[in-house]
């Protein structure tokens, strides 16, 4: 069979059903990138050793994942954006995995909070862009039918891959605890400075896979039509970015902001449940990783399966407004739970409830990958979702430090304060979330239906 080009060299996908060894792999590559970026749920473990050995407050602890650390990253993620849009994203997603390696080898060094901060800027620039690349790649190196697949299957990564992260990563850490003396580092190095080292190595390999990849045009699965080969983007010569926010970018910045509200909901309960079961319920890191993990990974499981099921539906693959809908249900389903959490009598209940919580979670934001794809022009992929990012900022950033400030206002003298707090600031983002989503739901159908008719615009 002879294999068309296009005018840029890249190949046009002889079928835009089947998969290939080179779909594969390309999404293989892609998942690989995704698996590095559960290292904030390896982080999680080691929150208790760290704030020990460094003497760190809950507040500082908050601020490593707080307002400045988001910021430095969400100013980096749009001109990375703009790169990928305009170079080869393939390159730009490797140099992203280098610099997250370097970051998290550098955080395994810092000798205080200072040096853990700038380690931690180095890795929210380096994950600025690994999201946005990744949802913009997926639809190269897939065929269009199988899209919904591999968004599922990418979302599934992420959420599915926090959950072995911990569960990995707390046997990895016993481990190193008991037989680190034997790796090529001074005798004596703390376990948890062996785990950012190990887990920084496992970038090297990863950006090689990335730059391995083969290519079908921008965008051209998700625009092909199901009898036809992959067709490229319009121009970005002739399809300007700003004419786009102009006209769009309000509600554009709406929806992202709305739909963060929801993902940050599942955040505050991955990055505080492991502390609070070993300050509350005497668990140790490794068993509150175990047990975590185990719920997170059966959790990920249903949920991402049930939200497959949905968007594979015939009624539902061309249904926007169902999928839109599922994501504000899925939070209002898990609010009751996360609020149940402050009354848990055990870490057997909390992890029941926290479980629950997040299935219900996961069914909605597992469409969260294809309503990115859909609100945008394939050409200003990566940008428009590297604002996603910028959007969020004020939000996560925010959240981390509020739960370490009310944590410390409860006083270390109450067991439960970091549960409190934690769950009065994830509530709270889950009813704004949802309340916004549901009133936005015109607002993404206007953005999904531009996106699918958008032409070239020569007067831009």
């Amino acid at each position: 069979m002879t294999t068309q080009s296009t005018s840029s060299g890249l190949p046009i996908a002889p079928s835009a059903s089947a998969w290939t060894a080179r779909s594969l792999f390309g999404l293989g590559a892609l998942l690989a990138v995704l698996l590095l970026s559960t290292n904030l749920q390896i982080q999680t473990l080691l929150v208790e050793p760290i704030r020990a050995e460094l003497s760190l407050t809950d507040l500082q602890l908050g601020q490593l994942h707080g307002l400045t650390v988001l910021t430095l990253g969400a100013l980096a993620a749009w001109p990375i954006g703009w790169l990928a849009d305009r170079w080869d994203r393939r390159w730009v997603l490797a140099l992203c995995v280098v610099v997250w390696s370097t970051a998290t080898y550098g955080g395994g060094l810092s000798q205080g909070f200072d040096g853990l901060l700038w380690a931690m800027v180095g890795l929210a620039i380096g994950e600025a862009a690994l999201l946005p690349i990744v949802y913009a790649l997926t639809p190269q190196v897939v065929p269009a039918k199988r899209l919904p697949v591999a968004n599922a299957a990418v979302y599934a990564t992420l959420v599915l891959g926090s959950g072995l992260a911990l569960v990995a990563g707390s046997a990895v850490y016993e481990a190193l605890s008991t037989h680190g003396q034997r790796l090529p580092w001074p005798e004596g190095t703390p376990a948890w400075r062996l785990m950012f080292f190990v887990t920084a190595l496992l970038g090297v390999p990863v950006a090689f896979l990335v730059v391995g990849m083969r290519l079908h045009p921008a965008g051209g699965a998700a625009a092909a039509d199901p009898g036809a080969g992959a067709v490229a983007p319009p121009s970005l010569s002739h399809y300007q970015f700003g004419h786009y926010l102009r006209e769009h970018g309000l509600s554009l910045v709406m929806v992202q902001a709305s739909l963060s509200l929801i993902t940050l909901g599942w955040f505050q309960l991955m990055l505080w449940t492991p502390a609070i079961l070993g300050r509350s319920f005497g668990s140790t890191v490794g068993g509150a990783g175990l047990d975590f993990g185990l719920v997170v990974t059966l959790a990920s499981a249903v949920g991402t399966v049930a939200g497959l099921y949905w968007v594979t539906r015939p009624a539902n693959r061309d249904n926007p407004v169902g999928n839109f809908r599922l994501v504000w249900l899925g939070g209002l389903a898990a609010l009751p739970l996360v609020v149940a959490m402050a009354w848990a009598p055990s870490a057997g209940l909390l992890l029941l409830l926290a479980g629950l919580a997040m299935t219900c979670l996961v069914v909605g934001v597992s469409q969260a990958p294809a309503l990115l794809q859909q609100m945008s022009p394939p050409a200003l992929l990566s940008r428009s979702i590297a604002l996603f990012p910028l959007v969020a900022l004020p939000l996560r950033g925010l959240q981390a430090p509020a739960v370490g400030w009310l944590s410390d206002r409860f006083g270390t003298a109450d067991p439960r304060g970091l549960l409190h707090a934690m769950v009065i600031v994830a509530a709270v983002t889950l009813a704004l979330g949802v309340l916004a989503l549901w009133r936005l739901q015109g607002h993404y159908v206007r953005l999904a239906v531009h996106a699918r008719g958008a032409t070239p615009n020569s007067n831009a």
